[in-house]
């Protein structure tokens, strides 16, 4: 299990040093300031801090010591392989990514977790962004858009799992994609911290393609590159400049995409290389080239490049090539990670006996039903799930939508609502409590936002 994460304090941290350091010092200068203060009220300060502080125990540590994300995973899996994190900024994730190839090439795994992990809103961690002027003044992320000013800052965790091919072919696993190259560098001595160096974005993006015996100028090389598209304006320079001396200038006939995830979810910081992949994976594997939001008129540095970007999402049509992606990581500091994924080989060679032809029509994995219900209370809620399971999974929006009526204060929510999951989620319905995620089970019973309070 190999993640990234960032090493800042984080939120456990924030709140456990007022408990251990600040409640004693904020005592000792009351004692100072005011002698007549006994140790019953000190003491009952202490006690006051503790409860705004809020409950705490033992298990706090995990957000204390930014290695338990990954043994804990291990933990939970029963893996018995390495596990740990590893802080590469914007990079992260990536750079997990090739840890783990070298040992899979290696012998030394036989499978791997890798990913990222952000969760850590707090306000220093804005603050700092803020004042290297990289935040939006606009509230808006837009990639490769000419009136982009910055970014905004998302969250959340993403992970995938490597094998060699050959094994998950022999365990009939369901091969997504194959990596086919990666390549990592440094800027070097780079202008400053929020001001990239061309020179070493190219010479990681030239290693993957090296890697990967491919020549990335060649037609049809790659049908989408997953850029880096923070919405900054010297970032999205420099990187389109990168894309242009590796990919070379524009061709005759339809240019491949690029794009950007961060438009749909923010800078998710360690998580985002991750975050790039899963998307240009599942392009590949699904035949759809993805859209970007917000890039209503790109930089002038685009019309030098091969690429352009899309608005809405369309086939990717089928060419003597395989379907192959891309993916840029360019850490805040001067780390970057480029990786290239394409087709299966058993993928590729089905399409080809196949030769379908050519349609607007992309068939797709059929994805997991989510059930969700809604209602005025959770009472509202009970009496949906007091139905027979099938009828539940069939008529739930129904269902939900009857119910609701003008006022939605109850939500509850369920990935591929089996009986098990739904017996559980009547138990989590009748507590009466939220529920965050057990068993694959949300439950909020009061309104997310209720008379502009959270």
């Amino acid at each position: 299990v190999i993640l990234g994460r960032l090493g800042q304090t984080s939120m456990a941290g924030f709140n456990f040093y007022p408990r251990v350091v600040y409640a004693d010092q904020i005592c000792h200068f009351l004692k100072d300031m005011l002698p007549e203060l006994g140790d019953d009220r000190l003491d009952r300060v202490r006690q006051v801090i503790a409860k705004r502080l809020g409950p705490y125990s033992p298990e706090n540590v995990i957000g204390l010591m930014p290695n338990l994300t990954a043994s804990r995973v291990a933990n939970r899996l029963d893996l018995h392989g390495p596990a740990y994190i590893l802080d590469a900024a914007c990079a992260s994730s990536l750079i997990a990514l090739d840890h783990a190839i070298a040992g899979l090439l290696n012998g030394s795994l036989d499978l791997a977790v890798i990913g990222g992990v952000h969760h850590n809103h707090d306000a220093t961690f804005w603050s700092v962004f803020t004042q290297l002027g990289a935040l939006s003044r606009r509230g808006a992320i837009r990639p490769f858009d000419a009136a982009a000013d910055g970014l905004l800052i998302g969250e959340g965790t993403a992970m995938l799992v490597l094998k060699r091919l050959s094994d998950a072919v022999r365990d009939g696993d369901r091969v997504h994609a194959v990596i086919r190259g990666i390549g990592i560098s440094s800027d070097g001595r780079a202008a400053s911290l929020v001001n990239p160096e061309v020179g070493g974005q190219v010479m990681a993006v030239r290693r993957a393609w090296h890697s990967a015996g491919l020549d990335p100028t060649a037609p049809g090389a790659l049908g989408m590159l997953e850029a880096h598209g923070t919405g900054t304006p010297t970032g999205d320079a420099a990187e389109l400049d990168t894309v242009a001396r590796v990919f070379g200038p524009p061709r005759d006939g339809e240019r491949p995409v690029i794009g950007s995830v961060k438009s749909m979810i923010g800078h998710t910081m360690p998580t985002a290389g991750a975050a790039a992949l899963i998307k240009a994976v599942l392009a590949v594997s699904r035949g759809m080239l993805l859209p970007t939001l917000h890039c209503d008129e790109p930089r002038a540095e685009m019309a030098a490049t091969r690429f352009a970007p899309i608005a809405a999402a369309r086939p990717w049509d089928d060419g003597p090539e395989p379907r192959r992606a891309a993916v840029n990581a360019f850490g805040f500091g001067g780390i970057n990670a480029h990786v290239i994924v394409e087709q299966a080989p058993e993928a590729v060679r089905t399409r080809r006996r196949a030769q379908p032809p050519k349609t607007a029509s992309v068939t797709v994995a059929e994805a997991e039903q989510t059930l969700l219900l809604a209602g005025p209370d959770a009472a509202a809620i009970a009496r949906q799930l007091d139905a027979d399971d099938q009828d539940i999974r069939a008529h739930g929006t129904a269902l939900a939508a009857k119910e609701a009526g003008a006022v939605e204060g109850s939500r509850l929510g369920i990935v591929d609502p089996t009986p098990e999951r739904l017996a559980a989620a009547r138990k989590v319905v009748a507590a009466g409590g939220p529920w965050r995620g057990g068993r694959d089970i949300w439950f909020s019973p009061k309104p997310l936002l209720a008379d502009g309070k959270g």
